[in-house]
């Protein structure tokens, strides 16, 4: 049985893994998180049994217990402090299963561990993997990143029958209308109930598209966007990844909270840039920015949108200034684009044989592993 403790509270954790190792016989015991890793890794991890250590950061372990309830229907524990009869009841209505006194946590983890509902399941029954998360982000203004990363949403589609996209651009968001779509929920509607959402209300919020996306929008109103909070994206952000195989997210920055921990999670970012002095400029910002993040570059690539306009800074001085080599390069089309952006219709769909639709299927192949694009 795989598990997963996380905790701030070193003592508490290492009698639990004790614990772990004397009782649970077949368990596979991942390392100890401290709280605040938890939640990416946990998406990652896909535990038969999770723990959560209450008693070092109580508020962070209980909205922890709720992100985690969200996305494990294995047992959830918090351990805590027998005495703290409040602290107790947060727990269990965060979602927690079961509260351990970190006192007897000897004694009552043995137990629980011994029950039959908790047993090693058949093989057949492991879960499924959970889904990639695809980041795309536009260091600088006319790049094209929302254009691109419906696109690459719709192929994917296309390909493993739905896709997650979720629209992170706060205060400007498009996919909604370049998928001629109109949502009637958003993300702060999600953020609002965030100690509520569960996989039922984040499907109601999503808006299906006839190819297999199923968009998730920005708030309409400016004044929604203070409600969005980076505890109710990841939440939201662990649910798409338990239902879809790929989720792309359109990002607005790499800096507001909201923006920076969802590229944490990402296993790709594609950086969009045009080959011109100003969005060279931005992206060198944004590739020393996310490896102060501490985003290693192999986690990221460079895509050339809009290539082979006039007067374009030459791709040798582009990769030299930026110090990394450029993925993939997507040609310029823009009456292909207007049109398909026009009608609210990919262009991958409305027009599959332009040379744009041509080279976004092949960056497709390559960020779904089947391909190397050229």
């Amino acid at each position: 049985m795989r598990t997963f403790v996380a905790s701030d509270n070193d003592a508490v954790s290492q009698r639990a893994r004790e614990v772990f190792l004397r009782e649970g016989h077949e368990c596979q015991i991942s390392p100890i998180v401290p709280i605040e890793l938890a939640v990416s890794r946990l998406t990652r991890a896909q535990p038969e049994l999770v723990m959560v250590v209450l008693s070092s950061s109580p508020e962070e372990g209980q909205a922890l217990l709720r992100e985690a309830r969200c996305i494990t229907h294995g047992p959830l524990l918090a351990v805590g402090p027998a005495s703290e009869s409040k602290l107790r009841l947060r727990a269990l209505q965060s979602g927690a299963d079961h509260y351990l006194d970190d006192a007897e946590l000897d004694a009552e983890l043995a137990i629980i561990l011994s029950r039959r509902s908790i047993q090693v399941q058949p093989a057949q029954a492991e879960p499924a993997e959970p889904g990639k998360v695809l980041c795309v982000l536009g260091p600088s203004g006319g790049s094209g990143s929302s254009t691109l990363a419906v696109n690459l949403a719709a192929l994917l589609a296309r390909e493993h029958k739905s896709c997650g996209l979720f629209d992170l651009r706060l205060g400007g968001g498009d996919l909604a209308a370049l998928l001629d779509l109109k949502p009637t929920h958003t993300l702060a509607d999600l953020c609002r109930n965030s100690a509520q959402m569960d996989r039922i209300m984040f499907e109601h919020s999503l808006m299906r598209h006839e190819c297999g996306v199923h968009l998730l929008s920005p708030p309409r109103v400016f004044a929604d966007i203070a409600v969005v909070t980076a505890q109710g994206v990841r939440q939201a952000l662990a649910l798409a990844r338990s239902m879809f195989p790929y989720v792309v997210i359109d990002l607005d920055d790499a800096f507001h909270a909201e923006q920076a921990q969802t590229l944490r999670q990402a296993d790709l970012i594609l950086l969009v840039l045009r080959l011109d002095f100003t969005s060279l400029r931005n992206t060198r910002r944004a590739l020393d920015h996310l490896e102060q993040m501490g985003i290693f570059r192999e986690r990221m690539r460079l895509v050339v949108n809009r290539y082979g306009q006039p007067e374009e800074l030459p791709v040798a001085k582009a990769e030299q200034a930026l110090g990394m080599k450029i993925f993939h390069y997507v040609p310029d089309d823009p009456k292909v684009i207007n049109r398909a952006n026009n009608h609210g219709i990919p262009a991958v769909l409305e027009s599959p044989s332009a040379k744009f639709s041509k080279s976004v299927a092949q960056l497709t192949a390559g960020v779904n592993g089947r391909d190397r694009a050229r």
